[in-house]
């Protein structure tokens, strides 16, 4: 792949997490990263794979999300089968028992590694968005 197409697949796995986390789609979201991987958020405990199911699965039962990421903002470097993204995000949520949603915005910043299959996934992921608003 060029480097031009590995940003554009890079790109493209942000913008398919944002849509299986609208979309409540977990398999999707687990397909989208590695098995090692570790999501840092401030103020918590890192988060391994199987910690990350059990929330997503208790988020989905509560809220509802909806994340904009700057796909196009995304500033990716690319080193042969691992990659770095930094960019904005913005993540509305709302409770499903009613009430005001909430927004945050901020910084993101993820590691990819390319798998055997040529599929880049999320080993490390720095979620860096301001308090909720609400």
């Amino acid at each position: 792949m060029s480097l031009e197409q590995d940003r554009k697949a890079i790109r493209d796995a942000v913008v398919l997490w944002a849509k299986a986390t609208a979309e409540r789609d977990l398999a999707t979201a687990m397909n989208l990263m590695t098995d090692d991987v570790v999501f840092l958020t401030p103020g918590n405990l890192p988060m391994m794979r199987e910690a990350f199911r059990t929330d997503f699965e208790n988020m989905i039962r509560n809220v509802t999300v909806k994340a904009k990421p700057d796909v196009q903002g995304l500033d990716i470097t690319v080193d042969g089968d691992v990659a770095m993204s930094w960019g904005r995000l913005e993540v509305e949520i709302e409770p499903k028992s009613g009430g005001p949603a909430k927004m945050a915005q901020g910084h993101t910043l993820s590691a990819f590694r390319r798998g055997a299959d040529g599929q880049w996934r999320i080993f490390r992921d720095a979620n860096l968005l301001s308090a909720f608003k609400g």
